[in-house]
């Protein structure tokens, strides 16, 4: 049911029991049954945000710098949340002082491919995140962490005037594009499994069309709360996309009218990192007001749960510190503190399939109640 599908984007991964509301006029006749099932949410953590390669003109200092800057700007790139990221004061500052975060850097034994001089090296950046941030808290931007929701990615490639599904093994220029765009932003992505069933049900001009009941039914076996529909098209002198993104009950459109493949799909890979970060990061310590809830988790057994359920609670990026209070009756409480929004933290928790939410209503409530789910 589609109704299921709109369940998940994204506020309603609370409780498979959760009754939705607030929905835009365009779903709310779709939503008869009121009572909507929700399911845990796809997300992944996203390694190596603070790591980039770029390349060095050459191994001088100037060159060496330049480079560091580049790469620096590719990072702040895909942490950052906020307009005109790049005209920040602070975000200026911390770029014109580039070298003072690298914690390690090595170039590439071999020239790079797309260099023009022989003396340019493809360059491994490593930034070092803790001063970074440190250095972002004077800014006003918000900072997305690692733990990311999964993308749901219906892709149709239009060439000849024939247009098809994304098939990674026999596209392997897009499948590139696809792999460096991802990676460019920090989003993971995911793919339909086209399987016979799927193929039946999901033709190309659904998820082409301005109706999109049939798709989101379809990815409701996914689980996810973000997806993206595209297409591209080969033109003779370019390539061209057009974009729809289906995330918190809104659809937003935008479309890259020409420009090399790569460029294409950053410009569609650009627009949900744009939609999720702004959802999702959150403003370092100190910078917005502060909270603290006490966190009831059923299902821990041993201290190896404890230990999860601490990291995993540490690694969100509102989080400012965790403790475990006691055990009772097979129930664990944390003293949770947070930075930022009730809503968007309690949410965050439900992202990472680590902590189910047990609670309906969350209003007013001191002390929140989540499950803890097996590891994958």
């Amino acid at each position: 049911m589609l109704s299921k599908v709109i369940a998940k984007l994204p506020i309603l991964y609370k409780t498979s029991l959760e009754l939705c509301e607030g929905y835009s006029v365009l779903y709310r006749a779709l939503l008869l049954s009121g009572l909507l099932l929700c399911a845990p949410v796809f997300a992944a953590e996203v390694r190596g945000l603070y790591e980039t390669e770029v390349i060095a003109n050459s191994p001088s200092n100037e060159d060496k710098n330049a480079a560091f800057k580049d790469a620096l700007t590719v990072v702040l790139g895909r942490i950052l949340a906020g307009d005109n990221v790049l005209q920040d004061r602070a975000v200026q500052a911390t770029l014109a002082n580039a070298p003072r975060f690298v914690k390690q850097h090595q170039y590439s034994l071999t020239e790079a491919s797309s260099a023009v001089d022989n003396e340019a090296r493809n360059m491994r950046v490593l930034f070092d995140e803790q001063a970074l941030l440190e250095a972002l808290k004077a800014s006003r931007l918000k900072v997305w962490g690692d733990i990311r929701p999964e993308t749901l990615l219906w892709l149709v490639v239009e060439e000849n005037g024939r247009r098809s599904f994304y098939k990674a093994d026999s596209m392997p220029e897009l499948s590139v594009a696809l792999s460096k765009g991802a990676k460019q932003k920090g989003l993971p992505l995911l793919y339909p499994l086209s399987d016979l069933d799927e193929q039946r049900q999901l033709s190309v001009n659904d998820v082409l069309s301005a109706y999109p009941q049939n798709l989101l039914n379809v990815s409701e076996r996914y689980g996810v709360v973000s997806i993206l529909a595209g297409r591209v098209v080969k033109m003779q002198q370019c390539w061209k996309g057009d974009w729809a993104f289906y995330f918190d009950d809104r659809v937003e459109q935008w479309s890259k009218s020409c420009g090399t493949l790569n460029e294409v799909i950053a410009t569609g890979l650009g627009g949900v990192y744009t939609q999720l970060a702004g959802y999702y990061a959150a403003k370092p310590d100190g910078v917005e007001s502060a909270g603290v809830v006490v966190l009831k988790i059923a299902g821990i057994n041993g201290v190896n749960d404890i230990n999860r359920v601490t990291q995993y609670l540490q690694s969100l990026s509102m989080v400012k510190s965790v403790s475990w209070v006691d055990s009772q009756a097979g129930i664990n409480r944390y003293k949770v503190s947070y930075q930022g929004n009730r809503q968007a933290f309690e949410e965050s928790i439900g992202i990472g399939r680590v902590l189910n939410p047990q609670d309906i209503d969350t209003t007013g409530l001191s002390e929140l109640r989540y499950r803890l789910l097996n590891s994958r």
